[in-house]
This record gives structure tokens, sequence and C-alpha cells, in this order.
């Protein structure tokens, strides 16, 4: 189903659907156009293909370009995305020299010309700038955790977003101290009607499992999410490990493997060597968004046990189902997880197994926690909303009385 915003009513309510509408008046004639790395996989995709149909929904006209890459452009944004994220290197001169071969390359087949505004996601389109002549506004959107950046990659970078007219970061924690660019704080938001979301009777949800050979009656611990060192996936391994000491429960990782993510491969088959080793760990690659439902759904708890951060939809993901999640303080996790109120953030292993036995143990706290976790959700992190953030950032770049 192609996105429409009459479609939220149920859930936002018909009043805040005018007002967006209302607000988005302005906009008509503005021409918009979003460049990222990748149609599917990750949380930069998703978002877009609910909020690019909604921006022309409410009449923006909209676009989106996906751009070309080889592998080795691919393992070199993967290597800038660690690095950003505090991960220690170089950026060699080979490295420079394939990424803005390649920028050069996606600049020369996507014409940028009657767009009012370009928002380019996250690294691996970053550089396509400097080969426009620029008679637009331009916005850098990174996705990624910017805490603790590699100085080198940053430097390396700057130049280039420095040429943007400003930069939108998913939390305050992330701006860039050496630019005096506007800096903008949009939290990312999850789509409530998509499949991964929509709401999935028990009856429905338990037979999902069942086919896929998962045992509904013991209890499932679960995290999805990309096959990425940052994850934190061995560390769960290790929680897991302790917790079935005291309980009886089962592990499950499900994560798909995105086109500009080349690690991910690696990443996956450590894991599933050690998950043959223990029955009661389950990997899953599928490109399934009903069996993400249903997991997060029936789960007795999700993790989100990263490292580094840029937000981390899953958490978002889970709490809208009614599910707690325990997690780190990296990135946006915290925004979501309410510490003792909608999950836990947790410092250490020792404390995520504490939490985690409380919470397969007490059914009380995991609904009164699941409810809590559901109206934090539907309040902050809605594609709703994430659509008038965008409206709002147009119309400061084009108020009313300049027209």
């Amino acid at each position: 189903m192609i996105p429409n915003l009459n479609s939220y009513k149920k859930i936002i309510g018909s009043e805040k659907i005018k007002a967006i509408r209302q607000s988005a008046e302005n906009l008509q004639d503005k021409h918009v156009v979003h460049i990222n790395a990748t149609s599917m996989g990750g949380g930069v995709a998703e978002i877009l293909n609910s909020l690019v149909f909604l921006m022309n929904d409410i009449g923006i006209d909209t676009g989106w370009r996906v751009i070309l890459g080889s592998h080795s452009f691919f393992n070199v944004t993967k290597k800038f995305h660690n690095f950003l994220q505090g991960k220690k290197g170089k950026v060699t001169a080979n490295r420079k020299n394939i990424y803005l071969e390649y920028c050069k390359r996606n600049a020369l087949i996507n014409h940028i010309k009657s767009h009012d505004a370009v928002i380019v996601h996250d690294p691996q389109p970053l550089g396509m700038i400097a080969n426009y002549e620029k008679k637009n506004n331009w916005i850098w959107r990174c996705h990624i955790d910017l805490s603790n950046p590699n100085d080198d990659a940053l430097n390396f970078l700057l130049p280039y977003i420095k040429m943007y007219d400003g930069v939108i970061v998913s939390s305050k924690k992330f701006k860039i101290k050496s630019i005096k660019k506007p800096q903008i704080i949009i939290h990312p938001s999850i789509d409530p009607i998509s499949a991964k979301n929509k709401e999935i009777n028990n009856m429905k949800s338990k037979r999902i499992l069942s086919n896929m050979g998962i045992d509904t009656d013991k209890p499932i611990i679960t995290q999805i999410g990309r096959f990425d060192p940052w994850k934190g996936h061995i560390g769960i391994i290790k929680m897991f490990k302790k917790i079935k000491e005291k309980m009886d429960c089962q592990l499950i990782f499900m994560g798909d493997m995105a086109g500009d993510d080349p690690e991910g491969p690696i990443l996956y088959h450590k894991i599933r060597q050690i998950a043959e080793k223990d029955g009661d760990i389950v990997t899953i690659t599928q490109n399934n968004d009903l069996l993400v439902n249903v997991l997060q759904k029936e789960s007795a708890f999700v993790f989100q046990n990263s490292i580094r951060e840029g937000f981390g939809l899953t958490v978002a993901e889970a709490l809208w189902k009614k599910t707690p999640v325990i997690g780190t303080p990296a990135g946006g996790i915290p925004l979501q997880i309410i510490n003792g109120k909608t999950g836990y953030i947790i410092k250490d292993c020792k404390e995520g197994v504490k939490k985690a036995v409380n919470l397969i143990e007490d059914k009380k706290l995991r609904e009164k926690m699941g409810k809590a976790g559901h109206e934090h959700i539907k309040k902050n992190f809605l594609i709703t909303r994430h659509l008038q953030d965008y409206i709002n950032l147009l119309n400061k770049m084009y108020p009313p009385s300049n027209i």
C-alpha cells in the first residue's frame, strides 16, 4: 500500500492530520530530492520508503535518488562509517580517490537543477556536492553516531560538509563542533502502518513463528538489526549463556544484508558458527518485515546492545508493539528507553542478565513497561511527526513572507 497521510487518522487523529496539511500549504510549488546509498536494508531506506510518499501526498514534489557504487566504493564508505563512529584507522590516498571518483560519477548521472532542497543522507553521497554549481539549498542528513569520531576521517569529510547549508543529526550528542552552519536535530521514526509495525493478532503471530520452527511456548529474546560489529551481538551471546543458567529461553538474531554494507556477511557467519553449537540460538537473514513484526511482538523483551548507535529504530519498533527493551546508553537509545519505565538502560553484562531475568519472570512488569513504551513512541517517534519536522525545516528555508 502506498503511504497516504489520511491512513494515520486512527492513530494520531484527524486534527493532527489537518494541521500537517495546513502547515505544508506554503510549500506546494517546492521541489525536493533525497539522495542515499540503498533502497533496501537499514533504517534510512525504511524511513524514505514512507517519508517520500507522504511528502508527495501533502503537495511537496519529492524525489528519491539511490547512488551507484562498486564493491570497492562501499568497502571504503563502510570504513568511513566505522571511522566516524570512532574506529581507529587512516583515510588513505587510495580510499580518498575511490570515494571521490564515485561521488563524481553519481553527480554526472544525477542532474540536480530545479530542486529547491537537496537532502543527502549519510557519508556515501556526501561528496557529490563538490561536483555541482550549487544553486539550491543542500542539507546533509547524518544518521550515524558522531559522538566520538576518528579525526582523520572527519577532517577529510569536513570541507564537503561545510559546502552544505545545514546538517541534520539524530541527537545533540552528534553535533559537529568545528562547523558553524545550522545543525538541526530531527529524530528518526517508524511507520506504524507498515508491514513491520502494523497490528497482528496473537494466533497469526504464533503460526508464523511455528512455521519458522520457533518454539512459541519457550520465552523468546530477540535482537533485530544488521549484522554489524557496532550492534554488540557477541556481548548478547555472553549474556544469554548466563540468562539460560537461570531461565529456559531462546535467543533469536534477525537481520538483513544491505547492499552498502560488505561487513555484514562476515559477522553473520561468525555468529552462525557460535549458534550451531547452541540449539537455543537462532540466526535469521530473511528480508521479511512480517516476521520481524511478530518476533518483536512475541518476545519477552528485545535487546539493543549497541556499542555505537545512530538512533536504533528497532527499539521504537519493539516498544510500539508493547515489548520492553534492554539497551545500552549509545546514540538515540536513551531517548526511546526511559530507564525503569519502558525498559532498561544497562552498563554491563551483569546488569543485563539481572534485568533480563526480571522481565522474563514478571509478566505484569512486562505488560506495564510495554504499555508505557507504546505511548512514548506514539507521542514522539512516528513518521507523521517526522514529516512535520521536515515541513518545519522547509518552511524556515522558504517562509511564506518570501513568496
